[in-house]
């Protein structure tokens, strides 16, 4: 059997995936993010049908409810809440926990959710009302999980405090105290039959406990470390434990025997989840791989690779056929089971955030800087990665190529720029600051580079010899960014000191210093390069004249800050991007607003035009792309 990655979901680099879950009809897939939000995508083209936004801590648990109408979460932030599927909307919001809720599960018809929290109570909803109906008291340390006996007539409660409860659906009372591990409880599930529990512990070992008299029938202790989780096959025959000890367990749930020991190849297995048919079994680890196992001989059928960091979560389709993981890197990765071939994905390679990405003057290679100190070069044809340039000693902040496209300088938190040669990898030069470095540019005939730094100077050095031209004093705080003019004349830098000052490339004179009234956000210089707009926190876009420094014209911009700007390829337009969503596009000859577009939820953290000058397009941090129009002001 071989598996196909089929698709990638485009996630934001900074967006963990701690959870990934199938609604029972396969048709969408749910995940839970470190930004706090929950996206759903269908499975049929896997568009972004909503984002789920509210919680204020990550959530910690996502459940479909059995009609795949709703989906509950819990979260971090010490609420449940309960979302139609249909709309995207919150129903209700469940509170009143004393801790954060790390676990809830639905009632086979959907009626009724039950919750456990660290504040050690367990919690009976009415998930039609949102209204509480029972509080059961009895643990005494952190509940980590609960679940519904198959017929619904029980709840099973695992806590810290190395018991499980059992209690009546019916009557409210607790029937029995399942007493016998030594440590911490992990994870607990019912047999499908609903006549047995299995219980995974901290110290090491499974339990399977009789549901009738809460007699533990079998201890399972062939595990070296801790159990993490413990699922049922579909018949109730089996049970697949998963361990620190890098191994899953395939056990007979009649005899306590021990089938076969599932080796990963290191890290611990944190999930695991039998195909509906029971004849797979599916492994996520924190090696970065998911595995494909037959139950029935124990053999690693497939490994699946891609990921660049632990697999935090796996599920399976309904129907078996496809597989959702989310990982640590970052990334959601979709497989197809039964493909005949496997193919590999293009992947960031880096082990950090990315936070540039610069394209080669000749489009055949792309350059990308990370918090993992490295700067990667890619092939843009065949994703392959060309080289990896290592030597700074802290995060790479930014990355340019040359005008010739043969040197690509970085800036690193390290106060350093180097200048590499983009065929040998090799550093020529090591320039430094006695700071951050901010920024970095290279002049037009690429010749010179200049440096912003959090030392409060501008430095302009020499890219072939390294030496430092000049040094560019006048800023009275960390200098954010740099450019220069398109004849490479000026060079105008951007200041935490509320200015823009520009400077004469040659001689490293300050020619002029731009004030607003507060923090300039973005700057451009316009095509003819007489011109300098700049983004400002008092939500006003100023025009300067580069020649006199004096400001042509201040653009209200809205009530809230505008954060990005650029020139038409013409220069008789200026297109800005607000904090509050906002674009606007403005005649710079008539000096008037033609347009006020809205329909961004999140700031617009760039914005470029088309190469004819017809259109603008405008990212924004409510993950959208949008396309406007400028002749009619609407989005395509």
């Amino acid at each position: 059997m071989t598996s196909a990655q089929f698709g990638e979901l485009p996630l934001k680099q900074e967006h963990v995936v701690n959870l990934c879950v199938y609604s029972l009809d396969g048709k969408t897939v749910a995940l839970g993010l470190h930004n706090y939000n929950i996206c759903v995508y269908s499975t049929s083209d896997w568009e972004l049908l909503w984002t789920l936004e509210g919680h204020r801590n990550w959530p910690t648990r996502i459940v479909y409810s059995p009609d795949g109408s709703q989906i509950v979460s819990c979260s971090n932030d010490r609420t449940i809440r309960i979302w139609d599927i249909h709309t995207g909307g919150c129903i209700h919001v469940l509170d009143g926990f004393d801790g954060y809720a790390n676990d809830v599960a639905y009632s086979s018809e959907g009626d009724q959710l039950v919750s456990s929290c660290v504040d050690k109570r367990v919690k009976l909803w009415d998930a039609r009302s949102g209204e509480c109906r029972q509080i059961w008291i009895g643990h005494t340390e952190f509940v980590r999980g609960v679940a519904y006996s198959p017929e619904d007539s029980q709840i099973v409660s695992y806590s810290q405090d190395k018991t499980l409860r059992l209690w009546s659906t019916e009557t409210m009372e607790c029937l029995h105290i399942l007493r016998g591990h030594d440590d911490f409880i992990l994870s607990a599930a019912y047999s499908p039959q609903g006549d047995q529990i299995a219980s995974a512990s901290w110290d090491k070992t499974v339990r399977l406990w009789d549901v009738s008299t809460g007699e533990c029938q079998r201890i399972l202790t062939d595990h070296t470390s801790d159990v993490h989780s413990v699922t049922y096959s579909p018949t109730g025959k089996q049970l697949a434990s998963a361990s620190d000890d890098t191994t899953v367990r395939l056990w007979d749930t009649g005899t306590g025997m021990c089938l076969h020991v599932l080796q990963c190849d290191a890290g611990s297995v944190g999930k695991v989840v039998y195909s509906p048919q029971g004849d797979m079994v599916v492994s996520a680890s924190y090696d970065n791989t998911v595995r494909l196992w037959d139950t029935a001989t124990g053999v690693c059928v497939q490994t699946l690779t891609g990921h660049s960091g632990p697999v935090m979560s796996v599920d399976l389709s309904p129907q078996g056929d496809k597989i959702a993981s989310g990982s640590n890197d970052r990334t959601v990765r979709l497989w197809d089971v039964r493909a005949g071939t496997s193919t590999r994905p293009i992947s960031s390679g880096h082990t950090g955030v990315v936070y540039q990405v610069k394209r080669s003057p000749e489009g055949d290679v792309v350059a990308t800087s990370n918090a993992d100190k490295t700067v990667r070069l890619w092939g843009i044809q065949t994703g392959d990665c060309l080289q990896t340039l290592r030597g700074h000693t802290w995060e790479v902040k930014s990355v340019e190529f040359s005008p010739r496209g043969d040197q690509i300088a970085t800036g690193s938190h390290d106060n350093t720029v180097r200048l590499w040669n983009v065929n040998t990898g090799t550093c020529a030069h090591t320039l430094t600051h006695d700071s951050w470095v901010m920024d970095i540019a290279y002049s037009p005939r690429g010749d010179q580079l200049a440096s912003a730094s959090g030392d409060s100077t501008v430095k302009l050095w020499d890219v072939n010899s390294g030496e430092c031209r000049h040094i560019l004093i006048g800023h009275t705080n960390t200098v954010l960014g740099v450019m220069y003019s398109l004849n490479g004349n000026h060079i105008a830098s951007r200041g935490n000191d509320k200015t823009v000052r520009v400077w004469d490339a040659e001689t490293g004179n300050c020619n002029h210093t731009l004030r607003g009234h507060g923090n300039f956000n973005r700057f451009v210089y316009s095509p003819q390069g007489d011109q300098v707009a700049a983004t400002n926190d008092d939500a006003t876009v100023r025009v300067w004249d580069i020649g006199t420094g004096e400001c042509r014209h201040i653009f209200i911009g809205g009530k809230v800050g505008v954060w990005s700007v650029t020139y038409s390829p013409k220069g008789d337009h200026i297109a800005s991007g607000g904090k509050d969503g906002s674009v606007r596009i403005w005649d710079t000859t008539a000096r008037t607003c033609l347009w006020s577009l809205s329909g961004h939820n999140g700031n617009v953290t760039k914005i470029v035009y088309s190469s004819q000058g017809n259109l603008v397009i405008s990212a924004s941090n409510d993950e959208s792309v949008r396309v406007w129009d400028v002749t009619s002001g609407q989005c395509r």
